[in-house]
């Protein structure tokens, strides 16, 4: 059975320099990871440990045309919102150990998975990084799917090489960590049910909301009308960040 683990979220942006330095003002960093040449989008990420915040927007109108969201869905995502203006989280990526297992099991299960394809871009230092990836087309009652990735090295082996490239570093705002992601659906106890079968977890009711584990952090689903990922919330923050929200777009990353 692979293991799988909340791996990062992506924030859906107008400008990579202008949200960089909206963490920077409240002590978190972020720093340019360079350029997806074939969807014609760049990001910037920022690091919690290992999970991490991908910032992303389009650099090349044109390449960014190039695809279709059965493609590469969160991407495809994030360009139609580039495109109309909106800021806001898009989804989540789930790491495995095993990918080809993972993508097995969910096409097994019926679930409409792209093909496995290799993902690189050059970093800002010029080094290549490399991956596997999987996307998957759709909805679950609304909500888009997550998508799986392999970066193809142990946890702590990537932990060791992020921390010598200098992206895992102490943010001036605290011991930050990334401990929840809320999603605003119009059946949360079935999109929980549902995503807990993705990511092979299990389902805890909570006043009304419906949990769902992975590993030490967990998802959680709440009733409303926005079908989509909310919410993030951290822990670690110190005195001057603590109990504060940022706000990017319809988004907000909650500070405790």
């Amino acid at each position: 059975m692979a293991t799988l683990n909340w791996d990062h979220s992506m924030i859906n942006v107008q400008n990579l320099d202008h949200v960089i330095k909206v963490f920077a003002d409240k002590g978190v960093v972020f720093k340019h990871g360079g350029k997806h040449e074939a969807w014609g989008t760049a990001n910037a990420l920022g690091y919690f440990g290992i999970n991490y915040i991908e910032l992303i927007s389009v650099f090349d109108r044109e390449k960014s045309k190039s695809f279709d969201r059965p493609d590469a869905a969160s991407v495809y995502d994030a360009v139609q919102d580039f495109n109309n203006h909106v800021e806001r989280l898009n989804t989540v990526a789930i790491r495995s150990d095993d990918l080809n297992g993972t993508w097995q099991r969910l096409k097994d299960a019926g679930i409409p998975v792209g093909s496995i394809s290799e993902g690189q871009r050059l970093d800002e230092q010029g080094h290549l990084i490399k991956w596997q990836i999987f996307f998957i087309d759709g909805h679950i009652e609304g909500l888009p799917y997550p998508f799986f990735i392999d970066w193809q090295s142990k946890d702590e082996d990537r932990i060791a090489q992020l921390k010598e490239q200098e992206l895992i570093q102490e943010h001036p705002a605290g011991n930050l960590k990334v401990v929840k992601a809320t999603f605003e659906v119009e059946k949360p106890k079935e999109v929980a049910q549902q995503w807990a079968q993705l990511i092979e977890s299990s389902v805890i009711e909570q006043a009304g909301r419906f949990v769902v584990p992975i590993q030490e952090r967990k998802f959680e689903f709440t009733q409303g009308k926005a079908n989509h990922l909310i919410k993030l919330d951290f822990s670690g923050a110190d005195d001057e960040l603590k109990n504060q929200t940022i706000t990017i777009g319809d988004s907000e990353l909650d500070f405790e």
